[in-house]
């Protein structure tokens, strides 16, 4: 017998023009989000960096929401999930990690009810869910063909624009006006304020490019790319950023081996590795050379992560003790200094910061930022949820036929692969750029998983 077609939920309008204002605003909303949170200073502020850029980034998004919802598209929604015409894998890992998505939203709303501080962490929820706005908006309809090129092209420019402005400093310009408070060790931070903050954009940055000078199909888009990828090189070693350019390099490793069908050599290559590292534990003449040479002290590894070790060590100290719920969205600020002595007590080891009047507001690590604010749950759903989504990116990225889709689908996983490893010691989800372009690519990775075709259908 054979098989039906599938049929339209009620209310699908496929073939039917979408209402092109809403989409501009949407799209309008991305780039000014963008763009505002990259270039907006205010110089009499006291957190003139940082403030101004949130405020524009919370503004956008529930300008870009409003128009996302003002007509509701129920039947296309309901197609995104339930139309066959899709390879079995690709809606599978786009519902699961959707699922997952939402297992990790119920998680932080419960561990906002039982926070230690209620009502601070309501604030520092609200302004969550107004960020995670950015997660649909990635994959709504507006973001298909013409608007998504902008916003890609908006991110870009604006990551360009900083890191250009930091080189210049890093040789001797100074910024045309004196703003009452920035960061960082080194005064590179560009429109940013913080010269890690311009590493890590760059990064992202250079991540996408790498994907565009690998697998673009034009002269011209390859050399785009290349040219990216070497100015965001550029900017991280003059600020010697070493976490971006490990985010970096990781993501091009990925994006290569994708290039050159490498990947099925993985498993190979990780035994290999695995085998060389025994031999080098077990014969004494090379593990004198090798293991015994690794930097195995405190001390150097504080030297190594910035004395980062205490920000680690006070976020394990709050997962171990409320492993279930955590202490509350936003609860690290406030904690951080009597779990980091709690842990130095139970280590017998002082982890000082690297200045005795400074203390971190971050965990430095997203992952254990999570669990300690929200439960070790949470933690296990977001990173199910990345992990469907990156499986998901890997299959498109290496088997559909389009090229245009296959291209898109490598520089969405180029530019999630790097904000994950960055994530490792460093905070990109709380950088109100670098969140909402890791947000609005993991939204579009996640419609260009669900909405995936087989080839020729």
């Amino acid at each position: 017998m054979a098989r039906r077609a599938a049929q339209p939920c009620a209310g699908d309008d496929r073939g039917v023009a979408q209402p092109r204002g809403r989409e501009h605003l949407i799209v309008a909303s991305l780039i000014v989000a963008l763009l505002g949170t990259a270039w907006l200073v205010d110089p009499f502020a006291q957190a003139g960096f940082d403030a101004p850029k949130r405020l524009v980034a919370l503004i956008a998004a529930a300008v870009a929401v409003t128009a996302l919802l003002w007509r509701v598209d129920v039947g296309a929604m309901c197609n995104l999930f339930l139309h066959r015409d899709t390879p079995a894998h690709a809606p599978r890992l786009a519902r699961l990690a959707l699922l997952a998505a939402l297992v990790a939203l119920a998680g932080v709303l419960l561990a906002t009810l039982v926070a230690q501080a209620p009502a601070a962490s309501a604030s520092t929820l609200r302004t969550l869910l107004l960020f995670a706005l950015f997660l649909p908006l990635g994959a709504s309809h507006a973001l298909d063909g013409e608007g998504g090129r902008r916003v890609l092209v908006a991110a870009l420019l604006a990551a360009a624009v900083n890191a250009v402005i930091s080189l210049l400093q890093w040789v001797g310009l100074d910024l045309p006006f004196a703003a009452s408070q920035a960061g960082g060790r080194y005064p590179t931070g560009a429109l940013l304020g913080n010269e890690a903050y311009v590493a890590l954009s760059g990064a992202l940055m250079a991540a996408a490019g790498s994907a565009l000078g690998l697998s673009a199909s034009t002269v011209r888009y390859r050399w785009t790319g290349w040219a990216l990828l070497v100015l965001g090189l550029a900017v991280m070693l003059a600020n010697r950023q070493r976490t971006s350019l490990v985010a970096v390099f990781a993501a091009i490793a990925v994006l290569a081996s994708l290039r050159w069908r490498a990947l099925r050599w993985a498993p190979f290559a990780a035994a290999a590795l695995a085998l060389l590292l025994g031999v080098c534990a077990a014969a004494p003449a090379l593990r004198a050379q090798t293991w015994a040479r690794l930097p195995v002290s405190v001390d150097t590894w504080q030297q190594l992560t910035t004395h980062r070790l205490g920000a680690w060590a006070a976020a394990v100290e709050m997962i171990a003790t409320k492993p279930w719920t955590g202490y509350g969205p936003g609860s690290y600020a406030n904690q951080a200094q009597v779990q980091r002595f709690a842990a130095e007590i139970v280590l017998r080891r002082r982890l000082p910061p690297p200045q005795p009047a400074i203390a971190f507001a971050q965990a430095h690590q997203e992952y254990l930022q999570v669990a300690a604010e929200a439960g070790l749950p949470v933690l296990a759903a977001v990173l199910a949820a990345l992990g469907w989504l990156l499986s998901g990116l890997l299959r498109l990225a290496r088997d559909v036929a389009a090229t245009r889709v296959r291209l898109e689908a490598r520089m969405m996983l180029g530019v999630i692969v790097a904000g994950a490893v960055a994530a490792l010691t460093w905070f990109p989800l709380q950088i109100p750029f670098t969140a909402i372009m890791l947000l609005l690519a993991c939204g579009r990775a996640w419609r260009l998983l669900a909405t995936a075709r087989s080839p020729g259908a």
